[in-house]
């Protein structure tokens, strides 16, 4: 009966031994494929985190160069104010090489910040359909900024009058 008795406790001690190994095994495979599994999940973050950081860096370019494109754009689209003579004997000459005839031209000057200069140009010419639609399109493809705010055209017998209402920008 000994022998069965020792027998019993090694095949439990064997028993007991095998399942605390593979309890043992089983909890240590878990802890790796948790940890490669928070470590992939963590490297996704990091991931995203990069993504995010490179899109900022690349909208901070973005504003970094807005400065320098706005300069270039007052530079060509924003003349100097003491260039309003010529503007105002272009815009004249204009009218004069289109055929047609000035009725009226007022001029308002207003300031709308610190360094521009607004003028507000109110004018009216009469003669040819065809030739108040070559001035409108000569205006509208200049590159300064030339507004025209309104266009009110009223037939007659002899052609069509024009009623202008023109906003012009000018650097101070």
């Amino acid at each position: 009966m000994k022998k069965f008795r020792v027998l019993a406790w090694l095949i439990t001690g064997v028993f007991a031994g095998s399942l605390l190994f593979w309890v043992t095994g089983y909890g240590m495979a878990q802890a790796k494929g948790s940890s490669a599994e928070r470590l992939r999940s963590e490297y996704q973050l990091l991931q995203q985190r990069r993504n995010q950081l490179k899109k900022k860096r690349e909208t901070l370019d973005a504003w970094k160069r807005v400065p320098a494109e706005l300069d270039a754009f007052r530079t060509k689209a924003i003349p100097a104010f003491n260039r309003f003579p010529a503007f105002r004997d272009d815009l004249q000459r204009r009218i004069s090489e289109s055929g047609l005839t000035p009725l009226r031209l007022t001029y308002r000057m207003r300031p709308v910040q610190q360094n521009l200069q607004r003028v507000t140009l109110e004018f009216s010419l009469s003669g040819p359909y065809a030739a108040i639609k070559r001035l409108i399109h000569g205006v509208e493809n200049q590159a300064e900024m030339v507004y025209l705010m309104s266009v009110r055209l009223r037939r007659t017998e002899s052609g069509v009058i024009a009623n202008f209402l023109m906003e012009a920008y000018f650097a101070r």
